[in-house]
């Protein structure tokens, strides 16, 4: 029994930590570099403005999280993203940028009020989840003061590596 139990337990652990599919992803695309925003005030985002909105951000590292309201890995790390965000967005150095690869926007916003998010928030479309390959979920990128890339990231990822990247920015 104890063996039936452990198994199922370490199971349940590579779950959450592999991620999840990305099953519930396609959304419409926009191809204009114009924002498109639906009745409800969730930007989605295309390719073209994806790179205005990290633009904007110019001068600070940028953790861009795509994420799914269904995905378990993603749950578990949000309470810290929005705990580490807090903490320094006042020395205006870093910011999280959320993307929700939700087909359903109203399961994204629901997300987004349930974890208390106060980073920006936006829909991918389909544009730029080809962009960034984007499959599985959680997946996160670091991108320098400057706009480049510095790393990407699969899977789940631990407060202490969130507070590693905000502090990075903070050099």
């Amino acid at each position: 029994m104890k063996k039936l139990l452990l198994m199922i337990l370490l199971l349940l652990l590579l779950s959450v930590m592999a991620g999840c599919e990305k099953n519930k992803t396609e959304n419409a695309g926009s191809a204009s570099n114009a924002p498109v925003i639906v009745s409800n005030g969730m930007e989605i985002l295309n390719t073209e403005r994806f790179k205005s909105v990290l633009q904007q951000h110019s001068g600070k590292v940028v953790l861009v999280n795509f994420f799914g309201s269904w995905c378990p890995p993603c749950k578990a790390e949000t309470p810290d993203f929005v705990q580490v965000y807090e903490k320094y967005k006042d020395k205006n150095k870093f910011v999280i940028i959320g993307i929700a690869v939700d087909q359903n926007q109203s399961d994204a916003l629901q997300f987004v009020k349930d974890f208390n998010i106060t980073y920006p928030v936006y829909q991918a479309d389909s544009s730029l989840l080809s962009y960034f390959q984007i499959n599985p979920i959680p997946t996160s990128f670091v991108f320098d003061k400057d706009g480049s890339l510095l790393d990407s990231m699969v899977g789940y990822i631990s407060k202490d590596i969130v507070e590693q990247i905000a502090q990075y920015g903070g050099e």
